[in-house]
């Protein structure tokens, strides 16, 4: 798609990558927007999935997400209630020992699953598509192999992504995914008591 040149002063006003701060300045958008349309991969960017400087963005991409909105402005727009949810608040509260009492649940929720689970078994255990897992996969978010046209998944490893902020992250979060976090959260504020809790 070639560039209309509308938004070309931004090359001059920035370096060839932004970070989010800078992009959601230059677009004129909220914080919790710029958020969204990186983790859906509506802006193309590198995610170090760390708790800072976590984002790096083409300044290109923004030239483009900015031209493609003028033309279907629906298309970028987060969905209904979004703006009502604190998306954010699970990662952003969260502490070594929170981390630490999630890898617990998860690996007691996931005990009588075999050691090696495929595409399908993760779906049924996050609750997403199963094409969401292979994208996953295929972006190294989550550690597989293949086997007899196979993708499969240690369950350790699965548990790792379970625990890693691209995960813990999810802004449009699966019904599924929505219902273990309730669990989780019981689970550690529970620890946090120190009472013990069974899982559900």
């Amino acid at each position: 798609m070639k560039s209309s040149g509308k938004y070309d002063y931004l090359l001059e006003q920035y370096p060839d990558y932004m970070s989010k701060e800078q992009m959601f300045k230059a677009c004129h958008i909220s914080k919790k927007t710029c958020t969204f349309l990186l983790r859906k991969g509506l802006v193309k960017c590198s995610d170090n999935n760390q708790a800072t400087c976590r984002y790096k963005i083409k300044t290109v991409n923004v030239i483009r997400y900015l031209e493609k909105r003028e033309k279907n402005p629906e298309y970028y727009k987060p969905p209904a209630n979004f703006y009502r949810r604190n998306l954010d608040q699970l990662p952003d509260t969260l502490t070594p020992k929170d981390i630490a009492l999630m890898r617990q649940f998860y690996n007691e929720l996931l005990k009588d699953e075999p050691d090696v689970l495929v595409t399908a078994d993760i779906a049924r255990i996050t609750g997403y598509h199963p094409s969401t897992v292979n994208k996953w996969c295929r972006n190294k978010y989550l550690q597989s192999f293949d086997m007899y046209s196979y993708r499969c998944v240690p369950k350790e490893y699965l548990v790792n992504f379970l625990v890693s902020w691209h995960y813990i992250g999810i802004s449009v979060k699966a019904k599924r995914h929505r219902k273990l976090n309730d669990q989780i959260a019981k689970y550690i504020r529970s620890h946090r008591r120190k009472k013990p809790d069974s899982l559900i």
